[in-house]
């Protein structure tokens, strides 16, 4: 059951997000040329992205994905893919999801106020910013397994509200993959994968890195600050290495939050480790463990305040108003064992993993009535959300470059969520209402008896019928089922103590994807591609609640994409180009529905569809100068009225600009003296977008958004040190709204203000 976010009825109020971004008034302009580009260049890869980083910038380096569970060229995979290396993202001070999705074409973020919350979107296809009880609708990867819930409903853990956000540190790179990977990926995967490909033990060569920074947020009082290191130990040579790392980063805030009375409250704490092994056992079996832990500790969420009539701050830029601090901690600890057996007739992968998540966050939503006598009562929402999930996968895989490249495998997850309910009312800060109206909600749902299970046998076939033509197609036969016991939580919104089940009958789900590609003699590659993905149907533990006006279980969403798409370098690769078109069919979509009490649960809409174009190109003058150019034209919206969440047909998809787009510059020239030099520049641009259906009540827009990034660098032998600036301009739009409160008096999550910092690493 649904507490969180009530909908409220705000007659003619469309809060315009408030921008105040008189720094940098280039928005129309920047439109312009956007569409200018995507009509006369259509150009679609990620700028500035795993680019050559020694010496003088010269020709880009040939970018290796694993897409397709096989590492391949970019150049030979037939889908839409942006690849993020390591070292730009460091060298532009990047620290979480935020930073850099705005470089990736289709990729958008709606942030809940911190790292941890929000929902990932690529492509347009999303529902609103809070999908608390529907699963996600993009997947992240780590390496070979995924994390966090497949499903929504009594199976799920409320994978569509909280996401695991990695540091960027000790990663080779992050892929995304746009479009829907059912075939290979399975469920949640309709908009795509975000795929965190970690750093590797080297046999061979001993490493330690050690580096560190500071920086200060324009509004903050205090400095953030940050650790990290890194050890490379081979023990046996070309045969067994160790690889430890670990970070520690601490942000000091830049909201005040007057209820509480606390400055700079939105502080917070990230820290983890990861220890990997590679062990060759042989010279055809290799052995890889990992195990990565990360922990989250926000004090306070960011939010700003507004004004819903007039959408504007009603304390300031940078000033949150709440009774009780809306505090967030995630713990996320994964294992993962990976076996490789190289053959003669392919390479046999098993790869095994248990996740560990646990989510507890607080919500103040004290400007509800949710007592019915106490109208004006203080009312705080804890909840605790914790997910085990145990994940194997076996394949075999045929050798490359033979006439008939295919791949057979079996897929088995199984998930175990539990959550913890605690609602409260209060009469001042310090004392609960008397009983009964004091406790709203309080219980637990027992782990052992929620379950998601899921079942897959998949594979696929490439046809290289000649030098330059190549088909592929790919199956996957899924079943999935889950059930829940609902413990009998107590309290007005409780069941009063009486246990009940639930079991949804077993769903079988077929997924598949067809593709054509032709290599030029050039190396450029011309592609269509058709895939198909779904999340699974679930239900609630107070589901078919009558008195509630909560009904049954829900269905499956399925989704079909269209794509065609162009990529190739050219000039000894000093000349990038990456085009993507695509057309996505969605159909039964899942949605957060709210009822006539206010009260929120999975259920099902109607239809949508998702057309746009995604241009990027790249060049690398002879200088040492390489610039960039992306853009995203998504036209996401719904074919029918969706009376659950208020949306008409033709509005607008949530969390789906119209437009978006960047430009980079990026110089390096090495120095008489052996030195490196290297400075860049980064701007994003974003349309207005819709926290919800645009006909609701409460479509709450943001606005337009406009951001300048740079950094400046020194390599002096063993040591870099960096200086970055993120919003130079310190651009005061926003990037999300929090969940629940006033609808009168909404919390926009804005944008963080210019941050300068000074970074620091060394190679020992």
């Amino acid at each position: 059951m649904v507490l969180q976010g009530m909908a409220m009825s705000v007659e003619g109020n469309e809060c315009r997000g408030a921008q105040a971004r008189g720094e940098l008034g280039v928005a129309l302009t920047f439109k312009s040329a956007l569409r200018a580009s995507a009509i006369a260049v259509s150009l679609a890869a990620v700028p500035g992205v795993a680019l050559a980083q020694d010496g003088d910038l010269g020709a880009e380096d040939e970018i290796v994905v694993t897409a397709e569970k096989r590492s391949q060229a970019l150049n030979e995979v037939a889908m839409a893919i942006s690849v993020l290396d390591a070292e730009v993202l460091q060298n532009r001070g990047a620290a979480s999801l935020t930073d850099f999705a705005p470089y990736v074409p289709g990729l958008n973020i709606s942030s809940g106020g911190t790292p941890g919350v929000g929902g990932i979107v690529i492509r347009g296809l999303a529902t609103g910013f809070s999908n608390s009880f529907n699963a996600p609708l993009v997947s992240t990867y780590v390496d070979d397994l995924p994390v966090g819930g497949s499903a929504g409903g009594f199976g799920g853990s409320r994978g569509g509200l909280f996401s695991l956000d990695l540091m960027p540190y000790d990663i080779d790179q992050i892929e995304v993959l746009k479009g829907p990977q059912g075939t290979l990926y399975g469920a949640a995967a309709m908009g795509g994968i975000i795929k965190y490909a970690m750093t590797r033990p080297d046999l061979d060569e001993f490493e330690v890195r050690a580096g560190g920074d500071l920086a200060n947020a324009y509004d903050s009082e205090g400095l953030d600050w940050g650790a990290r290191g890194s050890v490379n130990l081979p023990i046996l040579t070309d045969r067994l290495a160790v690889r430890f790392s670990g970070y520690y980063r601490d942000v000091a805030g830049w909201i005040d939050n007057i209820g509480t009375g606390v400055e700079d409250a939105n502080s917070s704490l990230i820290y983890g480790g990861r220890f990997s092994a590679l062990w060759q056992a042989t010279d055809n079996i290799d052995v890889r463990f990992s195990a990565m832990s990360q922990r989250i500790e926000s004090d306070d969420r960011t939010g700003v305040v507004m004004d819903g009539a007039s959408g504007d701050t009603l304390f300031g830029r940078s000033v949150q108003d709440t009774n009780f601090p809306q505090g967030f901690e995630q713990q996320a600890a994964i294992y993962a064992l990976q076996v490789n057996w190289d053959t003669r007739f392919g390479t046999f992968t098993n790869s095994s993993s248990y996740t560990y998540l646990r989510n507890v966050a607080t919500q103040d939503l004290s400007a509800v009535p949710y007592v019915p006598s106490v109208p004006d009562a203080l009312i705080r929402y804890t909840f605790t959300d914790r997910l085990e999930k145990y994940i194997n996968e076996a394949r075999f895989t045929s050798p490359d470059d033979q006439f008939v490249e295919w791949m057979v495998g079996a897929f088995y997850t199984k998930e175990v969520p539990e959550e913890w309910n605690d609602f409260r009312a209060y009469s001042d800060l310090d004392t609960e209402l008397p009983p009964p109206n004091n406790i709203l909600l309080l219980g637990v749902n027992p782990g052992s008896a929620n379950v998601y299970e899921e079942w897959a046998l998949f594979g696929n076939a490439t046809l290289n019928l000649t030098d330059n033509f190549a088909l592929s197609g790919g199956l996957r036969v899924s079943e999935n089922d889950s059930g829940g016991c609902y413990v009998g939580d107590t309290g007005i919104y409780g069941h009063g103590g009486v246990y009940a089940c639930q079991e949804r009958p077993a769903e079988s789900v077929t997924t598949w994807m067809t593709n054509a590609r032709y290599t030029f003699d050039d190396g450029a590659m011309l592609y269509a591609r058709i895939a198909t993905g779904y999340r699974p149907g679930g239900g609630c533990d107070t589901c078919g609640n009558d008195a509630l006006e909560i009904p049954g279980l829900y269905d499956a969403d399925t989704l079909t994409a269209y794509e065609i798409g162009y990529r190739g370098d050219f000039l000894d690769r000093r000349l990038r180009i990456d085009i993507s078109a695509f057309h996505i069919d969605w159909e039964e979509i899942q949605l957060t529905v709210t009822n006539s009490l206010g009260l929120n649960y999975a259920g099902n809409g109607g239809t949508a569809v998702s057309d746009g174009v995604e241009a990027v190109a790249s060049y690398t003058f002879d200088f040492g100068l390489r610039a960039g150019v992306n853009v995203a034209h998504t036209h996401a919206r719904l074919t029918e009225d969706a009376p659950g969440v208020g949306g008409a047909d033709g509005d607008p998809l949530p969390i789906s600009p119209r437009w978006a787009g960047a430009i980079t510059l990026d110089y390096s020239r090495d120095l008489s003296s052996g030195a490196r030099f290297f400075t860049g520049l980064g701007y994003h641009y974003r349309d207005t977008t819709y926290n919800s259906f645009r006909s609701s009540p409460r479509p709450f827009p943001l606005e337009e958004q406009n951001i300048l990034d740079a950094h400046a660098g020194l390599e002096l032998g063993d040591a870099t040190l960096r200086l970055f600036a993120r919003n130079l301009l310190n651009d005061r739009s926003y990037q999300g709204l929090q969940y629940g409160g006033n609808p009168t008096r909404p919390s926009f999550v804005p944008v963080q203000p210019r941050t300068i910092g000074l970074s620091v690493d060394y190679n020992f």
